[in-house]
């Protein structure tokens, strides 16, 4: 009876650190939306799901379920254009738990539950004015807005680059 008691506790411990992502960092997420420049304006996400949020006035935090990505984000405002952005979810580290502790099962049910994917904590939305006071201000936004998207290229290369060297360690 006593072996039988030690198995059954061997069991359950191993199957909860078998799901360690789902358990350390959940199927859901906050994210910070926010509007360059652009104070209140309103947002909504919707996921592959056809779930919704929705953001009264950026910037604004709103807790989305994570694993149906991407997030369509469209924010609105008078006097500015809508702009929609489409935001992709990334593989979160702590899924990496579940190699080494657990195997593929957790993995699986990592992957099943949304908590192996992380969308990015701060979202930006560039919303472009109907209309500039000159030129030289459209100018200035379309040179701003260019060095924001380049930036998050350069990140996302990165943070390419630096996945492809992790997953080279466990090949």
């Amino acid at each position: 009876m006593k072996k039988l008691s030690n198995l059954a506790c061997l069991v359950l411990g191993v199957s909860t650190l078998m799901a360690c992502s789902t358990i350390t960092t959940g199927t859901h997420q906050p994210v910070r939306i926010a509007t360059a420049k652009v104070e209140g304006a309103q947002c909504d996400l919707t996921d592959n799901k056809d779930r919704r949020w929705h953001v009264y006035s950026t910037p604004e935090t709103v807790e989305v379920r994570k694993g149906e990505g991407p997030l369509i984000v469209t924010c609105r405002k008078v006097g500015y254009k809508t702009a929609q952005i489409s935001v992709d979810e990334t593989f979160s580290g702590a899924t990496l738990g579940n190699v080494i502790l657990g195997g593929g099962i957790g993995i699986i049910v990592d992957a099943a539950s949304g908590a192996a994917q992380r969308f990015p904590d701060d979202i930006m939305v560039w919303m472009e004015p109907e209309s500039f006071p000159s030129a030289a201000a459209k100018q200035q936004w379309m040179a701003e807005k260019a060095a924001y998207d380049a930036a998050q290229e350069a990140k996302k290369k990165e943070r390419y680059e630096r996945d492809a060297g992790d997953n080279d360690n466990y090949n």
